[in-house]
């Protein structure tokens, strides 16, 4: 067992000293007040990743993600997701690049009141553009949800597919630091 530590302890030590590995993620809050209810919605979601740079082009990274919803006339949710992917950047000009993001999702929602989780899992691809603050730091934003399909379920319940393609004005942004 020590063997087996030390040996990833070597592997981490060195994937860090060849500058290729980043971590970053995204934080997000939104209160919304309805008029004539004396509560408001609120949604609260830290997305934590870490990824790899393999070459100048492809990186692969995972994203872990927990948003806690407080919804003013309704049961809290909690949810939590695992977003392994691989980033695909096909264009450069100066600091800015423009990328492609595909993976996998999970993630499993507990209500409030209810015995059993909702559970998710799908693919993606989503489009995103990166601007190069310095040589440590970088901003990047996604367009929608991207291209999507999810499998959903609950045990002993109804089974549904969804399938989808957002590229609307919701833009998510996030930030990350290049070791």
């Amino acid at each position: 067992m020590k063997k087996i530590m030390m040996t990833l302890a070597a592997v981490c030590v060195a994937a860090t000293m060849n500058a290729q590995v980043w971590v970053g993620g995204s934080l997000s809050f939104s209160s919304d007040h309805i008029n004539g209810n004396d509560n408001s919605d609120k949604v609260f979601t830290i997305a934590p990743e870490i990824g790899y740079n393999l070459d100048e082009n492809l990186s692969v990274a995972v994203a872990l993600a927990y948003s806690h919803n407080n919804p003013a006339n309704g049961a809290i949710t909690n949810t939590f997701g695992i977003e392994p992917y691989a980033r695909y950047t096909f264009c450069k000009a100066g600091n800015f690049s423009v990328f492609v993001d595909g993976g996998l999702s999970y993630a499993t929602i507990h209500t409030q009141g209810v015995d059993d989780n909702l559970n998710a899992l799908g693919v993606f691809v989503k489009p995103g553009i990166a601007y190069a603050v310095s040589d440590k730091v970088g901003l990047v934003a996604h367009l929608g949800k991207g291209l999507t399909y999810t499998h959903s379920w609950m045990k002993d319940a109804v089974r549904s597919n969804s399938f989808g393609f957002d590229l609307t004005n919701a833009i998510s942004f996030g930030a990350y630091y290049n070791f």
